[in-house]
């Protein structure tokens, strides 16, 4: 395995947390390396992921974030390094909480600070599924008039972007609630169709919508982007896309709320 840091970076993430730690807030309790470098399968486009556990309230987050991505910028222009920080807060590893995404970034973590604190621990539980998976459906469940809003005003890429990211977001929805974290995106798609439409739960009718939202991301998957464009192809195809998102919803809408009340059942 490649070591996790070299001395520059080590340097720079060591500038990160004095530079928290200096101002006094957010009050930080650990940080924790994650990401490629943690796991040591990263390359020369890598950034340095760092996990940052603050002692906030939720509503505070994102002002401690901004507070910490200011920090990360200076040290980027003092260094040449790319640190990249993730804020979260205390409550967020908590049961019922955590999202896919945190839970993986622990899992694969390396404790940076405290020195000594033992590594950090959060699972993926079946209130955690239920918690996102409810998210996931309200996203989705909005995206409908954002997409046809869109295709009406001439907002072609952004319709395009909507209805690829709610494809994937109902099959995420549907692998949450199996307790698989591991996929996102395009990867969530695949494996949805391995699971549930080759494993004869969901009907075959479904993977036109798989296939046009999965073309619909860039070949890298939208790696280090947030929201990534959407394909010159699903652009183009966007009033199919908003279709295809529509009878997916329709589709898989009923069986993914009879899970989640499943679920919801066996924890009450």
């Amino acid at each position: 395995m490649k070591p996790l840091l070299d001395r520059r970076e080590q340097a720079a993430v060591n500038g990160l947390l004095r530079g928290v730690r200096a101002r006094g807030w957010p009050p930080l309790l650990r940080a924790a390396l994650f990401g490629s470098r943690a796991r040591g399968d990263f390359d020369s486009d890598s950034d340095v992921d760092v996990l940052l556990v603050c002692d906030v309230p939720p509503e505070a987050r994102a002002a401690a974030g901004k507070i910490v991505e200011l920090v990360a910028g200076r040290v980027d222009a003092r260094t040449g390094v790319r640190v990249e920080p993730w804020t979260v807060c205390v409550a967020d590893l908590r049961e019922g909480r955590r999202t896919p995404m945190l839970v993986d970034a622990v899992t694969d973590s390396d404790t940076l600070w405290p020195p000594a604190a033992p590594p950090l621990r959060a699972r993926f539980m079946p209130a955690d599924a239920v918690f996102c998976a409810s998210r996931l459906l309200e996203w989705v469940d909005e995206g409908g008039a954002f997409t046809r809003r869109a295709l009406r005003e001439g907002r072609w890429p952004d319709a395009a972007a909507r209805a690829r990211d709610d494809i994937a977001r109902l099959a995420t929805a549907a692998l949450l609630l199996t307790g698989d974290t591991r996929h996102r995106r395009a990867g969530s798609l695949r494996r949805f169709e391995q699971i549930f439409v080759r494993g004869g739960h969901i009907p075959f009718a479904v993977t036109p919508a798989l296939d046009w939202a999965a073309a619909a991301y860039p070949v890298d998957g939208g790696r280090g982007q947030e929201t990534p464009p959407p394909s010159a192809r699903a652009v183009r195809t966007a009033p199919l896309g908003y279709e295809l998102a529509a009878a997916l919803e329709g589709e898989l809408m009923v069986p993914i709320l009879e899970r989640i009340a499943e679920l919801s059942g066996r924890l009450s």
